[in-house]
């Protein structure tokens, strides 16, 4: 490299063929390492479309009925989280926190209802809570398909003919990600009181600034919060009085729910209103109250149900974005969201701006919702008595109200629908299908596995279901199997193109590839003066900086030639002559071989 004979382009390519040579011998044995080591991960394994014999409005009706079930599990829910502490206590003491979700069961699968606080709620006034849960039907004919589709692996041939190419103990994942929405509400409520029968006050309802836009608010209330007096901004019914809240159904000693129609434009945003009665005092004309906000709606999400070795699991879901523009709205986040990608239930974030999500707010009438708070017969109290009795702090029965109303919205949001089936014939092998599900077909990914008619099913609402199974094989969806292809490509191109040229030039040579090569050449050298002081060891560092050559040299005899180590300068006129020549033979031979070797040049 520091040779003067050799332009300093001919030096920068020298390096760079050098380096590259060296680091891609060093890298292609990892790389061929990564490439022949298989991963564990979730795989394709076959996509089909589901008919659910129901019309979009039957699934996703703006207008609504009948809704309650599972009350139990919500009541399961509070009475659980009641035991938790404050979250001041959870982060002092690292206490475990309470519960994140609510399991709720359809026809034959687990969903997960699930409440958060809006983290990103700004203001003196409550946060409002929030609630989501997947739709009945979709994860009932999601649950269907996955049942099915673990029946046809039994049916899956490999390729030799020989045994099973999947097992049916495999972990899987069937995933609903497009035509898919999912009911989602979001409550705030906050403590007020009615004065007495004579109170023609019109009642004020916390403004919901997630939902309602803060232009729409006419009034402010102040109350009594968990440390301190917070304010809020409200917005005024101009056909409600507090006085008409006193009629409100039920005993007195309990909690009572009215639901109350919220007109527009004065509460643009909104689905229902609501207020929940204290057990009254006797003789005192005043009745303790909350007054609430709900907003209700259908937002994207995609739906996943978790196969498990074990048998079919729960269904979880990834609420999507959709098309989010910028704007004034608040933002708002929903937290303690089992992640769906990996099957996992690790809490996961999603952010969005309302009303982009839901994307479809619905009115909901005062009729439909009375049925979500039924009478508890072996009981004989009413639903909502029975949940506000689990309040978690007597001093925020308003935090309490709001996620009990957001729950028991949701649970009867997402029932809609219900009874609604799976429809088609599915795909078989064999005369009348006695060979059993079609599994190849299934897991190919070629088309549907399920034959509707069409005339029948062109109002069905349609799903595609694409199926993964968990197991070890290859592939080059992420970054080091790529950079792997990518380094034994390079390594295999200098070798193609090394050879081209020694094939082409007919320019190569077996000589001096090994070390005893070498130092046979260098004792048939002449011994030279740049060396000197050199035979007990080297000391000073300009001996490795001496250039070297091969170059020809006379034998002593003077009728032939021979090669030989050359160090330091050589004069030019000197080296033209003593360069070797391609295609000669050199070394000390007899006469008549030197002479042959001359006229074969």
């Amino acid at each position: 490299m520091r040779a003067e004979f050799l332009h300093p382009s001919r030096k920068v390519a020298l390096f760079a063929l050098f380096s590259g040579s060296i680091l891609l011998g060093v890298a292609s044995g990892p790389a061929s390492a990564v490439l022949l080591t298989p991963r564990l991960q979730l795989w394709p394994a076959g996509h089909t479309q589901i008919w659910v014999n129901a019309t979009s409005d039957q699934i996703w009706p703006a207008h609504y009925a009948c809704p309650s079930s599972e009350w139990y599990n919500i009541r399961d829910y509070f009475s659980v989280a009641k035991q938790t502490p404050p979250p001041r206590y959870i982060d002092r003491y690292a206490l475990a926190e309470g519960p994140f979700m609510c399991p709720i069961h359809g026809q034959n699968s687990v969903r997960q209802l699930r409440q958060a606080e809006d983290e990103s709620f700004i203001g003196s006034g409550p946060r409002p809570q929030i609630t989501t849960t997947q739709q009945a039907v979709v994860a009932d004919a999601l649950a269907t398909t996955g049942a099915l589709w673990f029946l046809s692996l039994t049916n899956v041939t490999a390729t030799s003919g020989h045994g099973t190419a999947l097992s049916d103990q495999s972990d899987a994942t069937h995933t609903i990600a497009k035509n898919y929405s999912q009911p989602y509400s979001t409550v705030v409520c906050v403590p007020d009181r009615i004065r007495n029968a004579s109170d023609f006050r019109n009642i004020a309802l916390p403004i919901l600034l997630n939902a309602n836009s803060p232009d729409l608010a006419n009034g402010n209330l102040t109350f009594q919060g968990h440390t301190s007096m917070k304010i809020t901004k409200t917005l005024k019914h101009p056909d409600f009085f507090y006085h008409q809240l006193l009629d409100t159904p039920g005993p007195a000693r309990e909690y009572r729910l009215r639901w109350i129609e919220l007109p527009e434009p004065f509460f643009e945003g909104s689905s229902i209103g609501a207020a929940i009665l204290f057990p009254k005092v006797e003789k005192s004309p005043e009745q303790d109250l909350l007054l609430c906000n709900l907003a209700a709606g259908w937002g994207p999400a995609s739906v996943t149900l978790h196969s498990r070795a074990v048998g079919i699991g729960s269904v979880s879901d990834r609420m999507r974005s959709g098309n989010i523009t910028s704007g004034p709205n608040v933002p708002t986040t929903m937290s303690k969201i089992p992640n769906a990608e990996d099957g996992s239930d690790a809490p996961d974030w999603f952010e969005f701006n309302y009303p982009h999500f839901p994307e479809r707010v619905i009115n909901i009438s005062d009729t439909w919702a009375q049925y979500l708070n039924p009478v508890v017969e072996n009981l004989n109290t009413s639903l909502i008595h029975l949940l506000m009795q689990q309040q978690i702090y007597p001093s925020q029965q308003y935090v309490s109200a709001s996620g009990i109303l957001s729950m028991l919205m949701v649970n009867g949001l997402a029932r809609v629908g219900w009874g609604s089936v799976v429809q088609g014939d599915i795909k078989t092998v064999g005369p009348n299908g006695t060979g059993g599900l079609d599994g190849n077909y299934w897991l190919s990914g070629k088309g549907d596995v399920f034959n509707v008619d069409h005339v029948k099913s062109q109002d069905w609402v349609t799903f595609r279901v694409d199926s993964t199974l968990k197991g070890y094989a290859y592939n080059t969806l992420t970054a080091p199997p790529r950079v792997a292809i990518a380094i034994l490509s390079a390594y295999c191109l200098l070798v193609i193109g090394q050879m081209l040229y020694c094939g082409i030039t007919g320019i190569s040579s077996s000589c001096w590839d090994t070390i005893a090569e070498v130092t046979a050449l260098a004792m048939n050298s002449t011994p030279t003066a740049a060396l000197r002081n050199t035979c007990a060891g080297i000391s000073e560092l300009h001996i490795f900086k001496l250039p070297v050559r091969v170059l020809v040299s006379n034998d002593e005899e003077g009728e032939g030639e021979h090669l030989e180590l050359v160090f330091g300068q050589v004069d030019e006129e000197k080296m033209k002559e003593k360069t070797i020549v391609a295609n000669r033979t050199y070394g000390t031979l007899p006469k008549g071989a030197k002479e042959e070797g001359k006229k074969n040049v």
